[in-house]
């Protein structure tokens, strides 16, 4: 007797603790069932990162593209630092020399002026004496 009762026992305890393994094992299989498989979802993953990684790609390579024509334009419309400081020093050169030859032409206006009035005054002179 004792021993078929513990042994009864023992088969009890141990269709008890296989039961609660099959749920447990029952409930995993359900829960894994709900969700996508690991290669299902690697794959999506994968696509998902792809498509934004070419996204990203052809964004950049729009930017490059606007980048470098800015710089052409900039290269066609805008004169270099050198070409600037060029055209000011010939705009303050051909300045410079026009004001020479502008204040030669009056010194030289000046002195005939101061010529002729000394005449006057020569002959102002020689009238007033008489």
């Amino acid at each position: 007797g004792d021993s078929a009762d513990k042994h009864a026992e023992e088969m009890q305890a141990l269709k008890v603790s296989h039961d609660k393994h099959a749920q447990g094992l029952a409930d995993t299989m359900k829960a894994q069932a709900q969700h996508a498989n690991l290669p299902d979802r690697l794959a999506y993953l994968e696509k998902r990162l792809g498509d934004s990684a070419d996204k990203h790609t052809a964004e950049l390579q729009v930017l490059k593209d606007a980048h470098k024509k800015h710089g052409k334009d900039m290269d066609e419309h805008h004169a270099t630092i050198q070409e600037r400081i060029k055209y000011v020093e010939k705009l303050l050169g051909d300045s410079a020399d026009t004001h020479s030859r502008e204040l030669k032409t009056m010194k030289a206006s000046h002195e005939r002026h101061a010529g002729e009035i000394s005449g006057l005054k020569a002959l102002h002179a020689g009238h007033a004496s008489l």
